[in-house]
């Protein structure tokens, strides 16, 4: 396979994660767990967790592969924007995961338990993936070091 259709591939997949990512902590961020815990909103947190499960987990992973493989093949070793660049993309991975896991807290809740099922942390989650979608596009593009 060529390299650009691997750098096309990566994009796509990327694209894929940190959408589904947005939907996720927008989700997370604008609902509390009484009304996550009502049947309608209860019903969309399950849907998008079976999303993540099914598209965004994946997407992810493939994101992981790829980028490894074009780390390999364009002999990029350890440049210091790429190391960057793998930090940021490490602590969004480290992200997915917390919001997997909010997604089918606040899916799963029951409306008369009272307790915070996510931490109030992942409020800030959209900003958090925005702000690691720009660091990492601007590294990629610019390779300031």
């Amino acid at each position: 396979m060529g390299y650009i259709w691997i750098i096309g591939l990566h994009v796509t997949a990327v694209t894929v994660w940190i959408a589904g990512m947005s939907v996720a902590a927008i989700l997370i961020s604008a609902l509390d767990p009484a009304t996550a815990a009502e049947p309608g909103p209860a019903r969309l947190l399950r849907a998008a967790a079976r999303w993540d499960r099914r598209v965004t987990s994946p997407a992810m992973g493939l994101a992981w592969i790829l980028g490894i493989t074009l780390v390999v093949v364009g002999g990029w070793g350890f440049e210091p924007w790429l190391v960057a660049k793998v930090i940021i993309v490490t602590a969004l991975s480290a992200l997915h995961g917390k919001l997997a896991a909010g997604l089918r807290r606040l899916g799963e809740a029951a409306p008369e338990s009272g307790v915070r099922t996510v931490s109030p942390l992942l409020r800030f989650s959209p900003l958090a993936v925005i702000a690691g979608a720009i660091a990492i596009v601007t590294l990629v593009v610019v390779k300031p070091y």
